[in-house]
């Protein structure tokens, strides 16, 4: 009777597969990369999805775009440079009863390579011109390098990251930004869209000028009386651009003084120093020294 059982049970299930109409449907399926060794990646564009038909019993290609069906690539014995899989009939685990017809494309190509890490400058790029007045300092990037991780084909070949241009003429003082980098195609796969802080420093242009008649002080412990020849001296300076436009007096921008200490009375020889205001830089002194006499109260007297 079990014998008779499983009989008309076989029979049943020849008619159910064999016996069924049969239907042909097509089905994308993606491709699964399996077993890549850690220190290899693959450096190009293959199609990640196969167009395949397979013909079946209805019965069976009813549910058949709800199961998981893929093309598993094994890549643990893969070694660097080109490899070419061939998509066969056994390739594609499908149902029992499922039979692959026809797959597209019928080879998958893939280039294999060195994953390699590197750190890649970056340089600042610029466009236009700072205010009238000033000029570019400098600019700092922050970070100065961008690290990459990647195929050696592609990463080896960058030697340096250019940021996006940076436009001078709308900036009015030093400042920092925040600004894309310029990457190709295939570093932007590999790092996304990064920024960098631009630390943009703008100087103010210097205008050298000779201001005459600076009054010259002398600096001496105790109460004596002075002569001095000459009285004045001549500076010339570097002084910045909006110094040099709302100043009218430009001997107000120097204090002109000589540190006497406790020199005693008689003739003397002493330096000229020049405390400049803010930002202005003494480039001569004329003269550098004047002579100095030194008088106690008698002889300050008498010369009156």
């Amino acid at each position: 009777m079990l014998k008779l059982i499983s009989f008309f049970f076989a029979l049943f299930l020849w008619y159910f597969v064999v016996g069924e109409d049969k239907v042909d449907m097509s089905l994308s399926v993606p491709v699964e990369i399996v077993n890549l060794p850690a220190d290899l990646t693959i450096s190009n564009q293959f199609k990640r999805d196969l167009e395949i038909t397979v013909t079946g019993p209805r019965g069976l290609m009813r549910n058949l775009s709800q199961q998981h069906i893929s093309r598993p690539v094994d890549l643990s014995k893969a070694k660097p440079g080109p490899q070419i899989i061939k998509n066969t009939a056994d390739s594609i685990p499908l149902p029992r009863g499922v039979r692959l017809m026809r797959v597209r494309p019928t080879d998958i190509i893939l280039q294999l390579d060195k994953q390699i890490e590197k750190d890649i400058p970056i340089q600042s790029a610029t466009t236009g011109t700072p205010p009238p007045g000033y000029y570019l300092g400098g600019i700092i990037l922050e970070p100065a390098s961008i690290r990459v991780n990647g195929p050696q084909g592609v990463v080896a070949l960058e030697n340096s990251i250019s940021t996006e241009p940076i436009d001078l003429s709308r900036l009015t003082a030093s400042s920092s930004i925040t600004v894309a980098l310029e990457l190709s195609p295939a570093i932007l796969d590999l790092v996304g869209e990064p920024f960098v802080t631009a630390h943009i420093t703008l100087k103010e242009k210097m205008h050298e000028a000779t201001i005459k008649n600076i009054p010259v002080h002398l600096i001496h412990i105790g109460k004596k009386s002075y002569t001095l020849a000459p009285e004045k001296v001549t500076v010339t300076a570097k002084i910045p651009f909006s110094q040099v436009k709302k100043t009218k007096d430009m001997t107000s921008l120097f204090t002109a003084r000589i540190m006497a200490g406790n020199l005693p009375p008689g003739p003397h020889k002493l330096p000229v120093e020049i405390i400049p205001a803010q930002g202005i830089e003494v480039v001569e002194i004329t003269p550098p020294k004047i002579d100095v006499v030194i008088m106690d109260a008698p002889e300050a007297a008498k010369e009156k």
